[in-house]
């Protein structure tokens, strides 16, 4: 019986680890989707590079981008590729054509040697998926 109990405590756990904040989805509804016309993200740079970093070490990169299409811009959901990428903030707001918005993600260095993580964005943008890159060679011993 303890076996069992534990078993689902630890499912729980687990699962809950990986369920995402709804309160921080927007819902992107065929009104929000104007083929003619569609948002479209400029971003000053898809990728970063932290270069070497301690292992254990966090640190924080800020992605800008700019709607520079004709019609507001909704980003649905931004998920990190894994647990060692936190995601501090994105706006939540529609953003209007010529708008500009930051996304703010950190990594922390937990696994020794080259390290690549990426960030997934869907938006009412075409292509609807968008994605982010960071990078960082973790050295050393916390």
């Amino acid at each position: 019986m303890k076996k069992h109990i534990l078993y689902i405590l630890t499912c729980f756990v687990l699962l809950s680890c990986n369920l995402t904040d709804q309160n921080h989805q927007n819902n992107i509804t065929v009104d929000l989707i104007d083929p003619e016309h569609p948002p479209v993200f400029e971003f000053d740079d898809l990728s970063h590079d932290f270069g070497d970093v301690a292992m254990g070490e966090k640190l924080t990169h800020v992605f800008h981008f700019q709607n520079v299409g004709e019609s507001p811009l909704l980003i649905h959901s931004v998920q990190p590729s894994c647990h060692c990428t936190v995601l501090k903030d994105w706006p939540k707001q529609p953003i209007p054509p010529g708008d500009s918005g930051t996304i703010t993600a950190q990594f922390e260095g937990k696994f020794a040697g080259s390290n690549s993580k990426s960030i997934s964005i869907i938006a009412n943008t075409t292509p609807n998926l968008t994605r982010l890159l960071l990078t960082a060679s973790v050295v050393g011993a916390k």
